[in-house]
């Protein structure tokens, strides 16, 4: 499936979990590109994909807010891409009541991550908003890795885990961040 256009999938495909391949052409302008994105997040595409496009602020922001509406996160969450980031993507509280939520990425480490890796992981910090405006006492990774594969695979997931740990130096277990 080759898509050329700006077009908008229905929102009961972002369920879908299927791994399938897909080749894209994506169109050169930021908006395309943005609604492609955003295409490629509702269809719940698994392949693992290069970078398509310069990730930019509004660009990542963009897919951010994407997937707060497939997640049904009310809360706004503003998007910073930063030099250093010791958790390397992170989400805090907001810093002021009624506020947005704050969520940084490490430049080079979000330039690592394929187009489905950077949305899992962005899906994956999303799910600490949901958890933590729902059930603020449960905070944990795989709470929020449940809210995530609600739109993400277990595959793209895995994939960032590796990397994050292969940066750090580490092994992680993902059983336990993923469960079976």
């Amino acid at each position: 499936m080759t898509i050329t256009t700006c077009v908008d999938a229905p929102m009961w495909a972002a369920k879908r979990r299927t791994p399938r391949t897909h080749a894209f052409s994506f169109p050169t302008s930021a908006a395309c590109f943005v609604s492609m994105y955003s295409v490629v997040l509702q269809l719940g595409l698994a392949a693992e994909r290069p970078v398509t496009a310069p990730r930019t602020q509004a660009i990542v922001q963009e897919t951010v807010d994407t997937l707060r509406t497939s997640l049904s996160v009310e809360h706004l969450v503003a998007v910073s891409i930063v030099a250093n980031n010791t958790r390397v993507v992170s989400v805090a509280a907001p810093p002021e009541p009624g506020g947005p939520f704050q969520l940084a990425i490490e430049a080079i480490f979000m330039d690592s991550l394929t187009d489905d890796e950077l949305i899992a992981a962005l899906a994956h910090e999303l799910g600490h908003v949901w958890v933590f405006t729902h059930h603020p006492y449960l905070q944990t990774e795989r709470l929020a890795n449940e809210i995530a594969m609600r739109v993400v695979d277990r595959a793209s997931l895995e994939r960032v885990y590796g990397k994050m740990w292969a940066r750090e130096g580490t092994n992680g277990d993902l059983v336990s961040f993923l469960g079976r």
